[in-house]
């Protein structure tokens, strides 16, 4: 019998991290996350001013974010869409 295998994902250890880059919408209170550094996965739609990229970090469950988010659900995004968007002061969802 072959043994099971499956696709390892962002979030699937603690000592995963991965290349981000943090964007803002502006200077409105709107960011996104992606690991293309030139933004071109983040919707051009969501902000009408353009995305800037305000830094690189290491995105990882143990590493910090640039911003009042925890690491989780940029990570689901960035394995479900290739980003993550989220508003400052807005619900994210659960770490689940």
């Amino acid at each position: 019998m072959a043994p099971i295998t499956r696709e390892h994902t962002p979030a699937d250890s603690p000592t995963d991290t991965l290349e981000a880059y943090f964007f803002q919408c502006d200077e409105e209170a709107l960011f996104a996350v992606s690991l293309d550094p030139s933004g071109g996965n983040i919707p051009r739609g969501a902000c009408a001013e353009g995305w800037r990229l305000r830094t690189a970090f290491m995105l990882g469950v143990r590493q910090p974010v640039p911003a009042a988010i925890a690491p989780e659900p940029i990570l689901r995004g960035i394995r479900a869409a290739g980003y993550y968007i989220w508003r400052e002061g807005a619900p994210v969802g659960t770490s689940q």
